[in-house]
């Protein structure tokens, strides 16, 4: 019977990790790498969370399973408000369920948006949950009470800590940085000890965790672990944040060795991110630029905001700051570096159906051509248009117009300012699109770096792994080269049939105040509100 294990790193990067691994921080890892395949795993066009990791675990494309962002906006009339996005956004069938259909079991734990749960059979626990509606997001439900009753466990370390963390939406103060990354240390261990509890009493075929703090690190502490940027930090703080840092890294490494040796060594193990990490150095006012060029009016009232930042207040109300019935462009979220464009049908001011692909080209062309006035370089160095709404094709309803790259990777800011571009402080961390693959088994092809893999491929190895064929309609495919050559005799890759489309959702249950408070402030904190 074949067996899988899967870690999910979020925002693992090889950049760091290979001086993690060549100084002796995570030798396990180092360790494993050397025996499997390994290669940089390309994330989505926007390499962010929810839309890489449903990728990941669908095998489609965020045009395709719908996740975009965290959020997605939604226009009544002439106004714009934000829906959160959670299970009932996913719009095809999920690894979990491929699995059970072909008689695999299956546990899921801490992936982002399977709250409500999905069922299966098996158990799963979503992420970015806070602890008290972790009940809610646990199948079977009876899982929820077994792991309350565990001696020397606090199931509350599983969930968002949102009393915290509320302290903190501006950003970290220095004296609170080393409680947040005991806070993760925690969070990370009570993940491993339900995966390792579950693999002991009742395992399944295909086991998969994801482990959020390598990104909940990054993202405030970059400048401190980046092998670029570290030595510029030399003040004995920096010094004890980057040792706390790196023993956090320590302790990842004695956690990934633990499960991956109570999985044994007849189980695939594979290792994935969901995208890479980097510096980013500037704050890019995305719909300040859209009011300058004449698309978007700001609404009397807004004022200008000096440091990008989103307080909690003015994020839920910050559509407000947009002047609807006179704006045709604007971006509703940071994270989603987009920009959406208002029809004429849904306002007297908006572009019509016959105008659209043209305006399109031309709002591109601007944002490729504009120059910061302080170096002369250009900031959008890229801009992704929705092909299928040029070419008047079915596209998901809230599906953007287009996804533009900032020069220095990072994500936009949505706030009034005075300039369009303003230098940061310190760098801190943003996602790339590079994240990581490895993989070691016994069908796996040993000690061999490969040429990047798509994120789509993700679940056609996973699959494949498990011995199962491979639905023909997912968007990724089994790379060859990463399976070892006798594997492939033995069981040749086949793909045959395809998904199952999903019924009718009936799960109305709205998600609640506190779960959208928490997942808010997660944002903020992180630097997704810039």
């Amino acid at each position: 019977m074949k067996k899988v294990l899967m870690i999910g790193l979020d925002g693992a990067t090889f950049s760091l990790l290979n001086s993690l691994m060549n100084d002796g921080v995570m030798p396990f890892l180092k360790n494993f790498l050397s025996q499997g395949v390994y290669g940089d795993l390309m994330s989505t066009s926007n390499p962010l969370t929810p839309p890489a990791w449903t990728s990941t675990i669908t095998g489609r494309s965020p045009e395709v399973h719908g996740i975009y962002d965290f959020l997605h906006p939604e226009a009544s009339g002439d106004n714009v408000f934000l829906k959160f996005n959670d299970s009932r956004n996913i719009r095809c069938e999920t690894l979990w369920s491929i699995a059970n259909r072909q008689g695999k079991r299956v546990t899921s734990l801490n992936f982002y948006g399977m709250s409500p749960p999905i069922p299966v059979d098996g158990y799963l626990i979503s992420g970015f949950v806070p602890w008290k509606h972790l009940r809610s997001a646990t199948h079977p439900p009876s899982l929820f009470d077994t792991l309350k009753a565990l001696p020397n466990f606090n199931y509350k370390h599983l969930g968002m800590d949102v009393s915290e963390e509320k302290k903190c939406i501006q950003g970290l103060e220095s004296n609170e940085y080393e409680k947040w990354i005991h806070t993760h240390s925690l969070r990370t261990q009570a993940w491993a000890d339900v995966l390792c509890h579950l693999m002991e009493t009742d395992p399944t075929e295909l086991t998969a965790i994801v482990f959020d703090s390598p990104d909940k690190l990054q993202h405030l502490f970059w400048r401190f672990l980046d092998p670029q940027l570290y030595k510029n930090y030399t003040s004995s703080q920096d010094l004890h944040i980057r040792e706390l840092c790196l023993n956090h890294y320590r302790e990842l490494d004695s956690i990934i060795e633990r499960i991956v040796n109570l999985a044994g060594e007849n189980t695939n193990v594979v290792m994935t991110s969901d995208h890479g990490f980097g510096a980013t150095t500037e704050v890019v006012y995305i719909n300040e630029w859209l009011s300058k060029n004449g698309f978007l009016q700001w609404s009397e009232t807004t004022q200008t905001n000096g440091d990008g930042k989103l307080t909690p207040d003015r994020m839920k109300e910050h559509l407000m700051m947009i002047d609807w019935k006179n704006s045709v462009a604007y971006c509703p979220t940071p994270s989603s570096n987009a920009i959406y464009i208002k029809n004429s049908n849904d306002s007297d001011k908006g572009i019509k159906d016959a105008d659209y692909a043209e305006f399109c080209y031309q709002l591109k062309q601007q944002l490729l051509d504009y120059r910061n006035p302080a170096d002369g370089e250009q900031i959008f160095v890229n801009v992704e248009l929705n092909q299928a709404k040029i070419n008047k094709q079915p596209c998901i309803e809230y599906s953007p117009d287009m996804i533009v790259k900032l020069r220095d990777g990072g994500f936009v800011s949505i706030v009034k300012s005075e300039d369009v571009v303003i230098p940061r402080k310190d760098p801190e961390g943003t996602h790339r699109p590079n994240g990581i693959f490895i993989a070691r088994g016994e069908d796996i092809n040993p000690q061999q770096q490969v040429e990047p893999l798509s994120i789509l491929d993700v679940t056609p190895i996973l699959l494949h792994l498990l011995g199962l064929a491979v639905p023909k309609d997912l968007e990724g495919k089994v790379p060859p080269e990463i399976i070892a050559e006798s594997s492939l005799k033995n069981f040749p890759i086949k793909y045959q049939g395809k998904t199952q489309a999903l019924g009718a959702n009936n799960n109305k249950k709205e998600v609640s105040n506190e779960e959208k408070d928490a997942l808010m402030d997660q944002l903020k904190l992180l630097g997704y509100m810039d």
